[in-house]
């Protein structure tokens, strides 16, 4: 149970390690930065923040690991 629990919260880290890798330090740079503005967007309107917020932290994650 511990352990699934461990993989569902490193799944971000995870999936946004294996983007930077997949396109690179610049792109996903700025393809983090354009989806954390997007996020903060849908974050604006009450009914999509269900999708912005995590999309905020996503890209967060993105770009801290490429930088």
């Amino acid at each position: 149970m511990a352990h699934v629990l461990f993989e569902l919260l490193t799944l971000p880290i995870k999936f946004a390690l294996a983007l930077i890798e997949m396109l690179g330090r610049t792109l996903a740079l700025i393809i983090g930065l354009g989806l954390f503005g997007l996020g903060a967007l849908m974050c604006i309107i009450p009914p999509f923040i269900l999708i912005g917020a995590p999309l905020c932290l996503l890209s967060a994650i993105i770009v801290i690991k490429a930088l």
